[in-house]
């Protein structure tokens, strides 16, 4: 793959491409899919692709070649297309190697797994033991090796794997609970864990009652949580503020949450998403995004970090630069300390369907679901259904007033793309309103 990787890239340039990246990917997964309460099925996938971008004459081009059988074919038909294409005068090159990269390898725990039923036996007991009726979702192992090679001398070979399971816990269609279990280690994966804190949310969650519009003090659960600093990661792409898709435009140095938020993005370290290098080949490294509510940096490749007369952040993806794991800094306050806080508000433990009403002003509204509960001096005393919440991204982050001491890693299809650790978190003055029944 090593010597595949190096001869896309020395194929493109005898084509006439000033610039050329080769990535040769090997994915090897494993999963199994649950539903009512047992296994329904299991899969293995293998398969090899190379993800190759170039650039002729500051026309770009990026794809992936499924079939690597004939490159050169390949190769000609794509500088064929980059030859029509439009130039992009942004382009402005990419990161020169060589790099020296670190030697982290994949927990060999991890890799040596070949049945991953007596985790989805545990998620499902502890899902139960906690009054759930009827429990579904999926557990994964994953493998990734990544062999690059670039035109501007960037060589590298990285091999990650971890472990995943989502679980949601019914007790009826209308009371549900969320748990999720991540690790690159497998010492550190719990889905027993996972199980219970789904069974608990929707034992909890019985006989919802349309709730109230209103502004609330709110406890954000780290799964709800993580999907708004997902957001805000994903805002933070230099790529997302020149396209007009993020409300931090011109606010480097700026307030755009509260004192209590320091947030950073760091894919070297330990994570589902762990990888040695970006794109280009730039070692990954940690890079403060957001340091006690001051917006710290975009997030770059080469290209933009030009545009902004700043420097490779080592988030490259190519066309856009991308966050790779998102890290909130926990806050001194205990779990009970951040419920027992709310007089009257609400907890949220999920949600949804986030879409933007305007992205440059941040204005956003997502649906919670499973466990929606109404909390009085931090206990629950109902649960709620049909609501939605509709605020602004950078209002919300401001108004965050406590982050509890632990964090969890968070990720799944739903809201969360990336691995996100996150704390419990207060935010006050929440919008909540009517969703349509």
């Amino acid at each position: 793959m090593e010597d595949l990787a190096a001869r896309i890239v020395k194929k493109a340039r005898q084509l006439g491409c000033q610039d050329a990246v080769a990535d040769l990917v090997v994915n090897r997964a494993y999963q199994i899919r649950f539903g009512r309460n047992e296994p329904v099925i299991s899969n293995r996938w293998r398969e090899s692709y190379a993800s190759v971008f170039l650039v002729h004459d500051k026309r770009v081009v990026a794809t992936e070649l499924k079939d690597l059988t004939d490159i050169d074919a390949s190769l000609e038909r794509l500088v064929k297309v980059a030859k029509a294409s439009q130039r992009n005068p942004e382009y402005a090159g990419l990161a020169r190697g060589p790099f020296r990269y670190s030697r982290i390898r994949p927990d060999p725990k991890v890799l040596a797994l070949e049945d991953g039923s007596d985790y989805v036996e545990a998620a499902i007991n502890g899902a139960t033991a906690q009054g759930a009726e009827e429990c579904a979702g999926s557990f994964w192992r994953y493998e990734d090796e990544h062999f690059l090679a670039t035109s501007n001398g960037a060589e590298g070979h990285d091999h990650r794997a971890g472990l995943y399971l989502s679980i949601r816990a019914l007790v009826s269609l209308e009371s549900s609970g969320h748990g999720i279990a991540c690790a690159s280690r497998r010492s550190q994966f719990d889905p027993e864990k996972a199980g219970r804190k789904a069974g608990r949310i929707a034992t909890l969650a019985k006989n919802p009652k349309g709730g109230k519009e209103g502004r609330y003090t709110v406890v954000f659960d780290p799964l709800i949580f993580g999907a708004l600093t997902d957001q805000v990661a994903g805002r933070a792409s230099a790529y997302s503020v020149l396209a007009g898709f993020s409300p931090f435009g011109k606010k480097i140095g700026k307030r755009v949450a509260s004192p209590a938020v320091t947030m950073w993005d760091d894919g070297s370290e330990e994570s589902l998403a762990r990888k040695k290098f970006d794109m280009e080949g730039v070692p990954t490294r940690r890079t403060a995004v957001i340091r006690k509510g001051i917006l710290k940096t975009y997030l770059h490749n080469t290209s933009t970090a030009k545009r902004f007369k700043a420097r490779t952040t080592g988030n490259a993806g190519l066309i856009s630069p991308d966050p790779h794991a998102v890290f909130v800094k926990p806050g001194d306050w205990s779990k009970d300390e951040i419920f027992s806080e709310v007089k009257d508000g609400l907890w949220l433990t999920n949600t949804w369907y986030t879409r933007y009403q305007s992205y440059v002003r941040g204005d956003l509204s997502t649906i919670p679901r499973d466990g929606i509960f109404h909390i009085r001096k931090g206990e629950v005393v109902e649960t709620w259904k049909d609501i939605r919440l509709t605020d602004n991204l950078v209002r919300l982050m401001k108004n965050v007033v406590a982050l509890s001491d632990a964090t969890e890693q968070m990720m799944w299809w739903g809201e969360v793309s990336i691995p996100n650790f996150v704390p419990y978190a207060l935010i006050k003055d929440v919008n909540i309103t009517r969703s349509a029944e």
